[in-house]
């Protein structure tokens, strides 16, 4: 198995995976930018998509909206109990990335639903939602 001894399983060890866990750790979002400076963000790229340019780790405000999601009420995962969300966020930089939704008893989340990161945990990434409660 390979990972370089990280705890999360499958995950790949990088340059920049360590830093940006160590920081979602401490709270703080991070993506991968082009150093080059051609505006591409990313979130698992190993090289700028657009110039091949190299990447360097630049930190998020947190937020963004729900892209996509799917609601699970099976237990697929032996540390979470069904029904959980998981959800593609699109960040306000421009990145996408997959979180799982904190539930805060308001329903199901919709396309666009505004989102903030919450916590790293276990190596997942949390979200909770932005929604105003009318």
């Amino acid at each position: 198995m390979s990972g370089g001894g990280s705890s999360i399983p499958n995950a790949v060890d990088d340059p920049f995976s360590g830093k940006i866990r160590q920081l979602a750790e401490a709270g703080r979002l991070c993506c991968l930018q082009c150093a080059d400076g051609c505006g591409v963000v990313d979130y698992a790229a190993r090289i700028c998509p657009k110039c091949a340019g190299p990447l360097e780790v630049s930190e998020t405000k947190g937020f963004g909206e729900i892209y996509s999601f799917v609601i699970y009420h099976t237990k697929y995962d032996p540390e979470l109990d069904p029904p959980y969300t998981t959800i593609l966020v699109e960040l306000d930089e421009g990145c996408r990335l997959t979180a799982l939704l904190e539930d805060d008893g308001s329903g199901a989340p919709t396309i666009g639903d505004p989102v903030s990161f919450k916590e790293i945990q276990n190596g997942r990434v949390w979200f909770q939602s932005r929604r105003s409660n009318n």
